[in-house]
């Protein structure tokens, strides 16, 4: 595997940059964190095979406020469904087919459902994605759909067909 060195370049900038805003910006973690983001960039790499798949920096700021929304109301949903046990709780495992076809969307996918209110990735394989759901009411095969569109979007995919309930 050959890696071109802008392309492991931005890997650890941008790690380096998530460590700094994790960790408020606090020297002292360094001896922690270089490590960590030598580790992130090289799990990065394995996992891309060494390919990359290009962000779009204008669709990537449109995500990080969805992406922080999102996390926000499924706090306050899990809150709201701790100190009020009557609120309806039917768990449910959704089947999702995915129509995203990179390795990093997929993951991305996986981790970005787990803070959607009330859901969290079970499995993930190639073609499906399995979540439990803690309410199966919820319109979780439309929101999944929703969230792989805009992952796609933001690799520069096409748009697809995608999210049937199994």
């Amino acid at each position: 595997m050959s890696v071109h060195p802008p392309a492991l370049a931005w890997r650890l900038g941008l790690f380096a940059i998530l460590w700094l805003i994790f960790c408020g910006g606090e020297l002292g973690s360094w001896p922690f964190g270089l490590p960590a983001i030598l580790l992130a960039t090289w799990l990065h790499l394995m996992l891309s095979g060494g390919q990359s798949r290009r962000l779009r920096p204008l669709i990537l700021a449109r995500f990080v406020p969805f992406f922080v929304v999102r996390s926000l109301v499924s706090g306050i949903d899990v809150m709201v469904r701790v100190f009020h046990p009557r609120l309806p709780i039917d768990p449910a495992l959704v089947e999702y087919p995915l129509s995203i076809d990179h390795t990093s969307g997929r993951i991305l996918l996986a981790n970005c459902i787990t803070l959607l209110p009330g859901t969290i990735s079970a499995r993930l394989t190639q073609d499906t994605i399995v979540v439990h759901t803690l309410d199966k009411g919820l319109p979780i095969v439309a929101t999944i759909y929703d969230l792989e569109e805009r992952i796609k979007k933001l690799y520069g995919s096409t748009p697809g067909q995608g999210g049937a309930l199994r």
